[in-house]
């Protein structure tokens, strides 16, 4: 049997097909085929079965048709029933769904084995399966939202065939398919490369730039955009005859080699072109200066524009980023800054993390402290050839940590401050940008208006006028007038003389009046409903919303938000992008909200958001620490219910979606007024900021949250807010404030009588003392961390303190008494598959049975450990692996081996935040060296430990390192 879903949904079985009868039949098959295997909760099949419009007997109605789906499956396929939902149990390849991803698949692994020939065979194979549109027959709201993210899947596959066709030398035979495809899809751009590449392989060389003559009208007209950088460069290789353009047998197709890629990110952080941009050529010259600039010993070359809010700042620097991007080989880098907008302005750190990750540095591989950020992204960029647009700059303060050091590339920034504090310090060119010209501005109105209708040139001079000759009120205007009847100009221009809000248009001391004045003709032609919704979009404090956070906060069904959103998205005022995400341009958001305060308050939208956020990140998190006492949130839930997540992944994926608006609410509930909301909704999601390595946002919404429970007088609230601050602050290496968060917690949990809190909070007092070396207090305490736990009956959390316990007997040299608690540890957690935890306790036993002198079993400890951390991608685990294994190699005389994975060791330790790692690795190393007679390099390794221990306070560490000293120096 094979259930078909690549098109018409039915089962063949035995050579024929069995049709499946009824739309809600088949939709049921196709859910499940969809997620085989996996358990389908009752609200997702009732959703897909009817919407949102469920009758009353719709469970009762769910099951006869499982009943009769499992009577059309016979004995082939089971579906089973679990408390959360159903399953369909399939065999593998039991549907072409599943075989064509397995063919895809295979596919993969040949081309990266340089097979381009069964490449192309697989692939044509997957294909093969396709029969029409996926889903067919399935109900109509179901087919489309499914069908489509199939259909994405088929045409990467079809893109990915025709290239390894390509490859092949089949050009010939390829250009009546991939035309025929070009013709139904004519956005798509690497359909249109591909077709461009087949005529010229084919010796049709003028057909195929004629390709990108007609590819370049299209996007044009269509969205307003030029073609990409892939299809602009095989344009430019076209017309230039390019060699490397040639067959070479079996070779992929120039740029779609994604299994081989280069050596240095380029990266293309430019925010779109401007559609349509008018005039500024004075400016764009005054920017073309800066890449004249010949600066001496590379001295950094930077410029900034100046002006009013709405003026045209960010256009103008990113059209001209776009215009000159050839002058950047190495890429361009863009940072919004908010230094003006309702979001709190980026703090310089946050800013040196996102142009890391745009350089390509690993997101486990950003330094914590601030100013080795700035060095090490200093350091990356000084041999590169790059665009740096900070863009919204709050002052000079933001700015400076920002600004690369000695380098060829060049920096714009972008603000509504003067910088004359940046003036003081740097050689920066400052360019105030204006309004536009009276002609200009005209010129602007009519490009953005087009030839759909005559506009007289009094009445298009006028409304240029009474828009302040500001860009981004002429492009509103635009947008009111484009697509309306005869006439609309004339009608928008006498609105504007009467009205007496636009009054403001001629004050040009205050072009934001102007902009308000604009928002305003569009907001007074939204139905009362989109004026509603609008008027809520402005008080979210992130940057950007899903539809379901907007639902809950305007409290209208899903139908009517949506609606509501479609109106506001064609009077471009929101922006929806392809993940059906809203964002607000900040200025207008700035309009929304004070319409919003004027008329609606704030407080019940942003309450109703609060508490949904509240519920769905704890269910969410239920998914990503399914172990844990999860709070559950005191505040109400939304009428509306929540996100249903149906694995972790998903609930992962809304987790670090939702990560900015997080701590966006959390900060604003701690500020303004919501300080349940504030400390739940922290303690809440912390685990994910652990996860996630959101150390600094961790820190920053727990101080706040702390704040604001404290306001409360709330005593258990505040410990367990404590317990988790101080956890933030362990990977700063910041063990004093650890300590001193964990037993003011304890104290709390005391006063408030929470014991399972104060099990917890004397546990981590416990694991804060033994890192101090304070170990026979450490001791003492997990004794009564660990009565507790017993008391509470935490299994877990006794495990816990045997764990550490464990531990501590190594510190203190007792390595029988070590050895017999680390046992029971690793044997519990063993048996509970938590192999994180596994890899650091063999490493203890390794060390204990080093100890005891047993070489052997120590090394195959911290081997067992260095396998785990490597299959579960630890790199922490795997350099701590790698330095004990060489530890108990240079015991053993293998001084070679030791010293390898020692190396290796550190060099890992070093491409991760913190210090302490990369301390442990230069004791070691001086360890070894000692033992080889290199005192010199013994001398430097235990140096440059003993630096970093006593800058994070490691009292192990810098012990190791005294000590190490002391026998390596020469006697004097």
């Amino acid at each position: 049997m094979q259930i078909r879903v690549l098109g018409p949904v039915d089962i063949r079985r035995d050579d024929r097909v069995v049709p499946v009868v009824g739309e809600k039949q088949r939709t049921l098959l196709a859910l499940f085929v969809l997620r085989a295997n996996r358990i389908v909760p009752h609200e997702d099949l009732l959703t897909a079965l009817w919407g949102d419009r469920q009758p009353p007997t719709g469970r009762r109605a769910l099951h006869n048709h499982l009943w009769s789906l499992r009577r059309a499956l016979g004995d082939d396929a089971e579906i089973s029933t679990s408390a959360g939902g159903y399953a369909l149990v399939l065999p593998a390849h039991a549907s072409d769904l599943a075989l064509f991803r397995s063919e895809v698949a295979s596919a993969g692994e040949h081309r990266l084995r340089g097979d381009v020939a069964e490449t192309a065979e697989r692939l044509r194979v997957a294909l093969a399966l396709w029969r029409g549109p996926a889903l067919a027959g399935t109900r109509l709201e179901f087919q489309s939202a499914e069908g489509h993210r199939l259909e994405d899947q088929r045409i990467a596959a079809l893109a990915e065939r025709i290239d390894a066709d390509l490859a092949l030398g089949r050009h010939a035979d390829l250009i009546g398919e991939v035309r025929h495809l070009v013709d139904a899809d004519p956005l798509n751009e690497r359909f249109r490369e591909q077709l461009m590449l087949a005529l010229y392989r084919d010796g049709r060389r003028a057909e195929a730039l004629e390709q990108y003559r007609l590819a370049r009208t299209c996007l044009r007209d269509e969205l307003g955009l030029e073609p990409g950088e892939p299809l602009n460069r095989l344009h430019q290789a076209v017309l230039a005859a390019d060699p490397a353009l040639r067959l070479v047998q079996g070779a992929p197709s120039p740029g779609r080699t994604p299994e081989q890629p280069p050596e240095r990110l380029v990266p293309r952080q430019l925010p779109a072109d401007i559609a349509r941009f008018t005039g500024r050529r004075e400016s764009l010259d005054v920017l073309d200066e800066l890449l004249d600039a010949s600066p001496d010993m590379g001295t950094l070359v930077l410029s900034a524009l100046v002006g009013a809010g709405g003026v045209g700042k960010t256009a103008l620097a990113t059209h001209w980023g776009h215009r000159r991007a050839d002058h950047f080989p190495d890429g361009q880098l863009y940072v919004n800054l908010h230094g003006y907008s309702r979001s709190t302005p980026v703090d310089p750190a946050a800013a040196l993390h996102q142009l890391l990750l745009g350089l390509g540095v690993p997101q486990d591989e950003i330094p914590y402290d601030p100013e080795e950020r700035a060095a090490m992204y200093r350091s990356l960029i000084c041999d590169r050839r790059m665009l740096v647009l900070l863009d919204n700059a709050a002052s000079a303060e933001q700015v400076r940590p920002l600004l690369p050091g000695a380098s060829a590339s060049r920096t714009l920034i972008t603000s509504r401050d003067s910088l004359r504090a940046l003036a003081a310090t740097h050689d920066v060119g400052v360019h105030f940008l204006d309004v536009l010209s009276p002609e200009e501005a005209v010129a602007l109105l009519r490009a953005l208006l087009g030839d759909e209708q005559d506009h007289d040139r009094d009445t298009i001079g006028e409304l240029a006028l009474l828009c302040g000759r500001l860009p981004l009120a002429l492009r509103l205007a635009a947008a009111h007038v484009r697509g309306r009847e005869a006439g609309a100009a004339r009608d928008l221009v006498a609105r504007l003389r009467a009205g007496d809000r636009l009054t403001a248009l001629d004050i040009s001391e205050d072009p934001h009046i102007g902009v308000r004045a604009t928002f305003g003709l569009s907001y007074q032609a939204l139905p009362e409903s989109a004026r509603s919704v609008f008027r809520s979009l402005g008080l979210h404090p992130g940057p950007d919303l899903s539809m379901d956070a907007l639902t809950t906060m305007v409290g209208l069904d899903r139908e009517a938000a949506r609606e509501a959103v479609d109106i506001l998205v064609r009077a471009h005022l929101v922006h929806r992008d392809a993940r059906q995400r809203l964002t607000v341009h900040d200025l207008i958001r700035e309009y929304a909200r004070e319409l919003a305060l004027a008329q609606d308050g704030h407080r019940p939208a942003l309450t109703r958001l609060l508490d949904w956020h509240a519920h769905t990140a704890r269910a969410a998190m239920a998914f990503v620490d399914p172990t844990s006492a999860l709070l559950h949130p005191s505040v109400p839930p939304p009428p509306g219910g929540v996100r249903r997540f149906d694995e972790r992944d998903e609930a992962m994926a809304w987790l670090s979606a939702e990560h900015r608006n997080t701590v966006a609410l959390i900060l604003l509930a701690a500020h303004d007024g919501w300080p349940v909301h504030a400390w739940q909704l922290a303690y809440i999601t912390a685990y994910h900021f652990h996860l996630m390595g959101y150390v600094d946002d961790w820190i920053a919404t727990h101080r706040a949250a702390l704040r604001a429970v404290r306001q409360l007088g709330d005593r258990n609230g505040e410990a367990k807010v404590l317990t988790t601050l101080g956890h933030a602050l362990l990977p700063t290496d910041q063990y004093d404030e650890f300590l001193e968060c964990q037993r003011r917690a304890v104290e709390l949990a005391v006063l408030s009588g929470d014991r399972a809190t104060q099990a917890e909070a004397l546990f981590y007092v416990a694991y804060g003392l033994y890192r101090t070396r304070e170990l026979p207090a450490a001791l003492d305490t997990c004794t009564q961390a660990f009565a507790l736990y017993r008391e509470n009956g935490d299994h877990a959390g006794e495990i816990a303190v045997t764990d550490l316990l464990g531990k501590i007997y190594v510190r203190l040299g007792d390595m029988p008494g070590a050895l017999t608690h680390l046992n029971v540890s690793l044997e519990w957690l063993r048996r509970r598959g938590r192999r994180y935890d596994e890899a650091y306790t063999l490493m203890e036993m390794g060390t204990a049975h080093a100890g005891l002198g047993n070489l052997d079993e120590a090394l195959r400890c911290h081997r067992e450990a260095l396998r785990i951390s490597r299959d579960i991608g630890n790199r922490e685990g795997e350099a701590e692996a790698l330095r004990r294994a060489g530890g108990v190699e240079a015991r053993q005389g293998r001084f070679a081996d030791a010293l390898r994975a020692q190396e290796e060791g550190l060099v890992l330790a070093r491409q991760l935040p913190g210090r302490l790692l990369e301390c442990r690795a230069l004791n070691s190393l001086g360890g070894t060296c000692h033992a080889l007679g290199d005192h010199e390099a013994a001398v430097r390794h235990h140096s440059g430990a003993l630096e970093i221990a006593e800058k994070i306070k490691d009292p192990y560490e810098m012990a190791a390192a005294r000590d190490g000293l002391e026998r390596s120096r020469p006697p004097r």
